[in-house]
């Protein structure tokens, strides 16, 4: 199977240099490169194509993150944090998961395999944009879905329901949200809630903070109200 390009950005040599023993360590990982500003992420991602990103927390930067949304991809991020680092720093962007400081081995197996898991659940052909579709699996089978069918999804703990235009009742597939917003066209879905994701193009009104797609009301979250308004904006 091909290698899942890793890069580290962290400024404590010592956690980047046990971080790239760990990912040489682990079949299937690549380390790619380490940066220590991150204003130097993006380039570095996108040159190396990282699939995966272990970023200290103390680093993270909003709006980096959302510039890399803005690509054909995202990459899976994992943050190193301690646990007062967790409490102080909070991130609206998606996070796969958290790796604690003290740094184990056995604690970054644990989550290469829940990596490995996610990988496994959602099957996605990334070619180029001309791919208009996802597969997934779902109820033990694997399901085509083309994302111009695709109205809103609606997260729900560790699984998604995916509603589809002409059709009445929701897929769902072993993903929670933040999962599978990763797959989705970053410039055609809009986060509008910790629990919704919808189709710009399947919107059919906006009142009182609420959307309307078909019959259904989605409620937008105050965290993500200045990213959806300033999407309208440009739209309109």
């Amino acid at each position: 199977m091909q290698k899942l390009n890793c890069i580290v950005v962290e400024d404590d040599n010592k956690q980047s240099a046990l971080l790239r023993e760990y990912i040489a360590k682990t079949p299937r990982l690549h380390f790619s490169g380490k940066c220590e500003s991150p204003s130097d992420v993006y380039h570095l991602v996108t040159h190396h194509k990282a699939d995966i990103i272990f970023w200290d927390i103390r680093l993270l930067d909003n709006a980096i993150m959302l510039r890399l949304r803005e690509t054909s991809y995202y990459p899976i991020v994992i943050c190193i944090a301690g646990k007062q680092d967790m409490e102080k720093k909070e991130t609206d962007m998606d996070i796969f998961s958290f790796l604690r400081r003290p740094l184990s081995f056995e604690l970054f197996l644990s989550t290469m395999n829940k990596i490995k898991d996610y990988l496994s659940t959602t099957i996605y052909i990334q070619q180029g944009r001309s791919n208009r579709f996802v597969f997934i699996k779902s109820e033990y089978k694997i399901i085509k879905i083309k994302f111009e069918d695709i109205l809103f999804c609606e997260g729900m703990k560790d699984y998604t329901q995916i509603y589809l235009k002409g059709k009445s009742d929701p897929i769902l597939t072993l993903n929670n949200l933040k999962s599978f917003s990763q797959k989705l066209p970053p410039d055609e879905f809009i986060r509008v809630h910790r629990s919704f994701i919808v189709s710009i193009s399947h919107i059919d009104s906006i009142a009182r903070n609420e959307i309307y797609v078909g019959k259904k009301i989605i409620p937008i979250g105050d965290s993500f109200k200045s990213d959806f308004y300033q999407l309208i904006e440009w739209n309109s």
